[in-house]
């Protein structure tokens, strides 16, 4: 049996997702939008990239694909020892 403290923690971790869900939603949203009202700038600047590295546009890709996926590692590593040095500092 939950107690009422117990019960009301979890009503607000529940509201506290279900809030964070709809925020993404609301951003994913926007950012689909600019990325529509913004393709042509965008095909046009990987051309001009491609063409000035003198690669193809599906290599561009792919590096920047490689670049974004090798920051979220490194963010992801950081945010991982930034953890742990706290816990050991609060130690």
């Amino acid at each position: 049996m939950l107690s009422l403290p117990n019960f009301d923690n979890q009503r607000l971790i529940f509201h506290a997702a279900r809030q964070t869900r709809r925020k993404a939603e609301m951003a994913r949203l926007a950012v689909h939008e600019w990325l529509n009202q913004h393709e042509f700038e965008l095909e046009e600047w990987k051309n001009k990239t491609a063409l000035q590295m003198g690669i193809g546009i599906n290599e561009l890709e792919q590096k920047l694909l490689a670049a974004a996926q090798s920051q979220m590692v490194n963010k992801n590593t950081d945010d991982d020892s930034d953890s742990t040095t706290k816990s050991c500092i609060s130690s």
